[in-house]
């Protein structure tokens, strides 16, 4: 079948891209001390390892710059939250929330617990624009149910990670759902440094402003 003047005139733009970045990878090595042979290399399945993790870098990258209402701040570090069976809940918490649990988990239902789930890649995020709990989340997966953890496992973040946790009274905020419906945690510390935690609806309307700087935790996603 032949190709349109479209699809030719699109490979062949490719192509020029494709062999104006060869001509470059090639002068870049050549700049560094390296020879032909290093960038033969490439062509190795560990070479192909490398091109890989620059892509995802760079791909990564032109995420990152999309993105306009939060930051990654958890960047490339890689930590996770542990394998749990989900029975936990935060509305029985008190010894890791001495500073005060939200009644509301218990009267809007906010108390389900979980299935069990494996260890986890997690990330995390600060704003850097004003916006609704709808906007944070939706910026990061369209399908916001993918975004939310079990109860169990706010626990295990909060108790594996608390050094990522906001300070100075500003919020971390945990996406998850109870009973159909969906939630964010807010977790903060006390001014005597203990933590309490609060229980909100995800349709709330208000506009959480970026001078306090809150962050939002939720799993890393392939």
């Amino acid at each position: 079948m032949s190709k349109s003047k479209k699809e030719v005139e699109a490979i062949v733009s490719a192509m020029g891209v494709f062999m104006a970045i060869i001509s470059d990878l090639v002068e870049l090595v050549k700049k560094f001390g390296g020879t032909m042979e290093n960038l033969y290399l490439l062509a190795t399945p560990e070479g192909r390892e490398r091109l890989e993790k620059i892509a995802r870098i760079i791909v990564g990258k032109a995420e990152e710059a999309r993105k306009q209402f939060l930051r990654l701040i958890s960047g490339g570090k890689p930590f996770t939250i542990d394998a749990v069976d989900g029975t936990e809940i935060i509305a029985d918490a008190e010894d890791m929330f001495p500073a005060g649990i939200d009644s509301d988990f218990k009267n809007w239902g906010a108390d389900e617990p979980g299935q069990p789930t494996a260890e986890t890649s997690v990330a995390v995020y600060e704003m850097k624009q004003d916006a609704t709990f709808s906007q944070m989340f939706r910026e990061l997966d369209h399908d916001i149910r993918r975004l939310c953890f079990t109860q169990h496992q706010i626990k295990n973040f909060v108790k594996k990670h608390r050094n990522w946790l906001r300070t100075d009274g500003c919020a971390t905020f945990f996406l998850f759902e109870s009973k159909d419906n969906l939630f964010v945690a807010d977790v903060r510390f006390s001014s005597d440094g203990r933590l309490d935690v609060n229980a909100l609806q995800f349709g709330y309307s208000l506009i959480w402003r970026v001078g306090r700087c809150p962050r939002v935790v939720v799993p890393r996603l392939a």
